[in-house]
């Protein structure tokens, strides 16, 4: 209401340089990479760059084959421009078309009036772009606040940093705001500073595929307001989101919807504290290795400061590819892209459930996810998943991943396991399901076996 919106606004992030740590602090624009946009003034002669003279590569074309037998081609300028060192924020063309589809799906209040407050770059992947965000907000020893499970490639990179990780508890509906709440109220400021950074993944969770609910959305952001946290939305699976349904629909059933109409933590940002990052892995190709941040232009400055001292900038090759697919498509043909493989998820997502229902009541209990590619198995009777998932299902050959690898500072067991089901065949899962089924039958067995001799 606007009430709460006038609240936001006196609240607006005005300090970004507070946020940053020491490293993100102490970096400099490269000098060459400031040559960038001057090369691009008319009438400009160039002795100042490095780049090697194009004349020189070997390539005339790159022709790729589509799915719908047309023929995708990059060849004169935009192949020149493909294949040289490019601006560290990313193709001019795709950077682009980035922010005019961030403009559609979120259009972030706080920019509504002035496009320039906020930025986009692209990133080799959404996981470069997160630890890039990482390095920039995070000193060793600061508190950042997760959820409990998370994404185990954040916790390798955060556990790295040295970072005092805080886990937030999580139903089937994602994060609870009221334990986002009470950590901070109850923060003993005597011994740590309040965290300052809160990282989630609000669609199709990994490894939980839980979907956080608008309404706790927003009360997870009046919370970020009230103790100025910034909030790293990592939403990887903001494509992938299915129908909402309390059970799963019939496979034959397609999603109709328009495939980009969730809200966002960025789509409700007025005080500028969001960086959200997405990705083309799931919906184009995970080898392209293209994803990108969005957020306030302070934040996205200093991330693409950091990529200017380390990869310079994401393969041209792969961003001139997905720029001329996109291009070729159009806004509609996006969508319907979309819709097709959100369709096809959500087809291997019934099938999948139905089988779990087969082969594992009574073995274990699960959610039916929402969005992206995963299962959260809570394991009836086996208090820890560990062994079990690493050793003894190896054995009987089926790859699942413990809990134990998703909770941060993990004390104790976790009874936990994460299916997939986005690559094996019906016939694949079926037989997997049948196999750890078999095994839970067996451990349950031999459970019930050591506590009958004691």
């Amino acid at each position: 209401n606007g009430t709460q919106y006038l609240y936001w606004r006196r609240m607006r992030v005005s300090d970004y340089a507070s946020f940053l740590s020491r490293r993100s602090a102490r970096r400099q624009p490269s000098a060459i990479r400031e040559l960038f946009p001057l090369m691009k003034i008319e009438g400009m002669i160039s002795l100042g760059g490095g780049l090697p003279n194009q004349n020189t590569f070997p390539f005339e074309k790159i022709s790729v084959s589509l799915r719908d037998g047309s023929t995708l081609e990059i060849t004169g300028d935009r192949l020149a421009e493909s294949l040289q060192y490019s601006p560290s924020y990313g193709l001019p063309g795709l950077v682009a078309w980035i922010k005019a589809h961030q403009t559609r799906a979120h259009n972030p209040p706080y920019g509504v009036e002035d496009a320039s407050q906020w930025s986009v770059c692209v990133c080799t992947g959404s996981q470069d772009a997160l630890a890039i965000a990482f390095d920039m907000l995070i000193n060793e020893g600061d508190s950042v606040l997760l959820e409990s499970p998370t994404y185990s490639g954040s916790l390798a990179a955060l556990n790295a940093m040295g970072a005092n990780l805080i886990g937030i508890d999580t139903d089937t509906e994602g994060l609870i705001p009221s334990s986002l709440e009470a950590i901070l109220k109850n923060w003993d400021t005597s011994k740590r500073p309040l965290p300052r950074v809160l990282y989630t993944i609000p669609t199709g969770q990994n490894p939980s595929g839980s979907t956080l609910p608008l309404e706790r959305k927003k009360e997870v952001y009046r919370i970020a307001c009230e103790y100025n946290i910034i909030i790293l939305e990592d939403d990887p699976y903001f494509f992938l989101t299915f129908p909402k349904s309390q059970s799963p629909r019939g496979a034959g059933e397609e999603v109709k919807a328009n495939p980009v109409a969730n809200t966002s933590f960025l789509s409700l940002d007025v005080d500028g504290r969001v960086l959200r990052f997405d990705s083309f892995s799931k919906v184009l190709s995970s080898g392209l290795r293209l994803g990108w941040v969005t957020g306030p232009t302070f934040l996205v400055e200093r991330m693409q400061l950091h990529q200017q001292a380390s990869c310079l900038h994401p393969s041209g090759v792969s961003q001139g590819l997905a720029l001329a697919l996109l291009e070729r498509w159009g806004p509609e043909g996006w969508k319907t892209h979309l819709r097709f493989v959100q369709n096809f998820y959500k087809q291997r997502r019934d099938s999948f459930l139905e089988i779990a229902k087969k082969h594992l009541t009574g073995l274990a209990e699960w959610g039916v996810p929402e969005a992206g590619m995963f299962v959260w198995f809570s394991l009836i009777d086996i208090k820890d998943s560990r062994a079990l998932i690493k050793e003894k299902a190896v054995n009987k050959k089926v790859l699942l991943v413990p809990g134990f690898s998703f909770i941060p500072n993990p004390t104790g067991p976790s009874n936990h396991a994460r299916a997939s089901y986005s690559t094996a065949s019906l016939a694949e899962m079926d037989e997997a399901l049948r196999r750890f089924a078999a095994l839970l039958r067996e451990e349950r067995g031999l459970l019930a076996s050591s506590s009958t001799s004691l």
